[in-house]
């Protein structure tokens, strides 16, 4: 029986911009002051510049996803923001993709925040499933990446899992996806 694990990143972009501008020696990136101010991403769409990425702090203050660039700045005037790169956000997510393989050979990239690993055979390794994925998370955590996880017996499963179950790492038991999708939203 097959098992796959879906690791997403909510905020791809904002923890990769903050890992490549992260100094050796400089605090993690949740403690610093900046961090702390509403930021965005921003780019081009065929309605104009709209954001593509919020932090929490601008979120907080209803910017989200989405919204026009013009409207984020009548939000918060003094919204800081910055174009997104997406070539990078690529690069570095296939360059995590090929560190996973320490997980399991078989890892694949899943849009443009995510990643699908089929670990069929691979968490033994680990002591098990949990394991693997608290292995995985911590590594993840220690790196700044915050992510979230979710393991099932199908690709669809594993990222509906990982994308809306109520807590990362969310295992469903193998034959169990009918009853543990059952609770999820009708959106994952």
């Amino acid at each position: 029986m097959r098992r796959y694990l879906s690791v997403w990143f909510p905020e791809w972009p904002l923890d990769r911009l903050r890992r490549a501008r992260r100094r050796p020696a400089a605090p993690p990136p949740s403690a610093r002051p900046a961090d702390l101010r509403p930021f965005i991403l921003h780019e081009k769409s065929a309605h104009g510049l709209v954001v593509a990425a919020a932090n929490a702090p601008a979120m907080a203050a209803g910017i989200h996803p989405g919204l026009r660039f013009a409207d984020a700045r009548a939000t918060l005037p003094g919204l800081a923001s910055e174009e997104i790169d997406r070539e990078s956000d690529a690069r570095a997510l296939a360059a995590l993709a090929g560190w996973m393989v320490r997980f399991s050979p078989l890892v694949s990239i899943d849009g443009e925040d995510g990643l699908m690993i089929e670990t069929t055979g691979c968490d033994h390794l680990f002591g098990g499933e949990a394991g693997m994925i608290a292995e995985l998370s911590a590594q993840l955590a220690r790196t700044g990446y915050g992510h979230r996880t979710g393991l099932a017996g199908t690709p669809g499963a594993a990222f509906a899992v990982a994308h809306a179950a109520e807590s990362s790492g969310t295992i469903l038991p193998p034959g169990g996806e009918r009853e543990g999708l059952a609770a999820l939203p009708v959106q994952a």
